[in-house]
């Protein structure tokens, strides 16, 4: 995902906050076949009819266009788009990708997008542990950890800089990608047969018994409630 400053005059109106939300996503998804489908969607494409549509690629064979109400199943992965989200179902995970408006923008983009990461299996069944800023957090222990999370003054100018320190393994610079379809980054399980879940001990964030949780409304899936509005770098 590819995040984007936007500075907003969230409720109360007299502070003004510098952020980012989350207006690109990019999904590379390795099919049973052997094959590699690469999807992107992009906020800045959504028009005021709420209308959305997202481009992929098979391996290398011609790019194509998805729109509204259209599915494309590539073996076992699966693209779908309702009127606006994209939806990418694999063996282990739905990924759905949903723009919704920048509320009370001063500068930056209008649109952003929330995108929501649903396993479809048991964490002991997973073929590999995930991991990520977001999908470390299905490691199986059953613990929620909090990272570091931004404080908002009452009034006044305020810059969010909290990345879920803490909470995550290394630190955020560790996550950053080289390209909208790279794979590689510090923990990557990208192609991997084997790897082990992250080690909680070494963590250095507030733990508790791990509860669901649902999606919130900032680009992020709030599991084991880790990761919150503004995190994702």
């Amino acid at each position: 995902v590819c995040p984007r400053g936007a500075p907003t005059t969230p409720p109360p109106r007299h502070k003004l906050v510098h952020g980012s939300f989350l207006t690109q996503a990019h999904i590379v998804a390795k099919t049973g076949g052997g094959r590699t489908v690469r999807a992107s969607y992009w906020a800045s494409k959504i028009g005021p009819l709420n209308i959305g549509w997202m481009n992929a690629t098979i391996d290398r064979q011609q790019a194509f266009a998805l729109g509204p109400h259209t599915t494309k199943v590539v073996d076992d992965v699966t693209l779908h788009m309702d009127y606006s989200s994209l939806h990418v179902t694999t063996g282990e995970w739905v990924l759905a990708v949903t723009p919704q408006a920048v509320e009370r923008s001063v500068a930056g983009p209008v649109r952003r997008i929330d995108v929501q990461m649903t396993p479809r299996v048991a964490e002991s069944k997973f073929s590999v542990p995930p991991h990520g800023m977001i999908g470390q957090s299905w490691d199986g222990d059953n613990k929620a950890v909090f990272g570091e999370e931004d404080e908002f003054p009452v009034r006044g100018e305020y810059t969010t800089s909290a990345m879920a320190e803490g909470a995550i393994e290394g630190v955020p610079t560790d996550y950053l990608m080289s390209s909208p379809y790279a794979t590689d980054f510090k923990y990557s399980r990208f192609g991997l047969d084997h790897a082990s879940p992250r080690d909680v001990s070494k963590l250095t964030g507030r733990v508790k018994a791990a509860s669901p949780q649902a999606a919130n409304g900032a680009g992020v899936v709030e599991k084991e409630m880790e990761l919150s509005a503004g995190q994702v770098s």
